[in-house]
């Protein structure tokens, strides 16, 4: 018995040892971080509100339900659809329209008037929002035209907040509908290259289809309310995207604002790098897939670069178009664009920053079909 009684206590004297450090370090880590936390509070009250969702703006859409369609792993416009995008911004008490214009899209769900048709030549433009004409009329129709008197079908492949793996993949997924590509004119922005590959989530379509299971703060898009129903749409808006408080139902995300924002901030450095990684390969390929004689990538403003030029992201992707053996157009010198040629409140181009795009678009496109002739 006191044979068993002693290894019991040598038992008991080993777990501690071992419990021991960890005993001391979880106390530790947790009060390191209330400290955190009592300091953010103090100092820097306003860090829980700038989590994602939580920015200025809020963008409505009005159409045929649920006006995206997902295909695999990313997305266009519902086909064939009539769509209006009303843009808000929230201002200190109250908000402003930013921009309100119509689009259509066509048999494949991209923005354009016309339909595409397998088996004809064409000629593809991929990019992002700035491609699409988020803000504005959508600028393509001012170079389809001549597109077509080159004798290639325009096809506009421009999709809003997408990056270069996912213009890869739609470039693909046009080739598996029978879209015969034989030029493409990639036109981005720097923010581009770290973005990753992206499908429409269902919190998204349920706030764009106007489901009473639309939860504000899951999504910046919505469905366009009655114009009666705005104010008091934008004010619950406001209220799911304002500083976090603790509630009688409490919840750590709510109890540690800091913390979370630090969470998040790495796992969104996780996702940079990820979308770093796949845009250097997806430009690699577009050029493979096209050859360098057939393809045309032009480097876009951001309204924030107009003063100092291509920040370190932009560099990087010219670096990768460069090593990958493109074509680079620099768009800060060939479009002329100005800050005015943006929105005040908005990142986007407005119609005069559009119609300089199309402007040196054309241009490329005039020399990249000559050159290939």
């Amino acid at each position: 018995m006191a044979i068993e009684g002693l290894s019991r206590l040598n038992g008991k004297t080993r777990f501690i040892k071992k419990a021991g450090p960890w005993l001391l370090i979880i106390p530790s880590a947790l009060i390191g971080i209330l400290l955190v936390e009592v300091f953010c509070w103090l100092f820097v009250p306003s860090l829980g509100s700038n989590l994602p969702g939580r920015d200025r703006r809020i963008v409505f859409f009005d159409g045929r339900s649920p006006i995206f369609e997902n295909h695999g792993d990313i997305f266009t416009y519902l086909p064939n659809n009539k769509i209006r995008n009303v843009t808000a911004f929230l201002t200190k008490d109250d908000f402003v329209i930013e921009y309100d214009y119509h689009f259509r899209t066509n048999n494949l769900g991209l923005t354009q008037d016309s339909d595409v048709a397998p088996g004809r030549r064409s000629l593809l433009l991929l990019g992002d929002s700035f491609t699409e004409g988020q803000g504005a009329e959508p600028w393509f129709r001012l170079v389809a035209p001549s597109i077509q008197e080159f004798g290639y079908q325009p096809v506009n492949g421009g999709v809003m907040g997408t990056g270069f793996g996912q213009w890869l993949k739609l470039a693909r997924y046009l080739a598996s509908k029978g879209i015969d590509v034989r030029k493409l004119v990639v036109l981005f922005i720097s923010a581009d290259y770290q973005r990753d590959v992206w499908s429409i989530p269902p919190p998204v379509f349920q706030c764009v289809s106007g489901s009473s299971l639309c939860r504000a703060e899951n999504s910046y898009l919505y469905r366009l309310p009655p114009p009666q129903e705005m104010s008091s749409w934008i004010a619950s808006v406001r209220a799911a995207r304002g500083p976090m408080r603790p509630q009688l139902k409490l919840r750590l995300s709510a109890l540690m604002p800091a913390t979370r924002s630090g969470y998040i901030y790495v796992k969104q450095l996780i996702h940079n790098v990820q979308g770093q990684q796949e845009s250097y390969a997806a430009i690699a390929e577009l050029v493979r897939m096209y050859g360098t004689n057939n393809i045309a990538f032009i480097h876009l403003p951001q309204k924030n670069e107009i003063e100092y030029g291509p920040n370190s992201l932009g560099l990087k992707t010219r670096r990768a178009i460069e090593q990958a053996g493109g074509k680079l157009f620099d768009g800060f010198k060939l479009c002329g664009l100005t800050v005015a040629d943006y929105y005040t409140n908005d990142d986007h181009p407005n119609k005069s920053g559009y119609t300089k795009i199309a402007a040196c678009a054309s241009g490329v496109i005039d020399e990249l079909v000559s050159e290939g002739q």
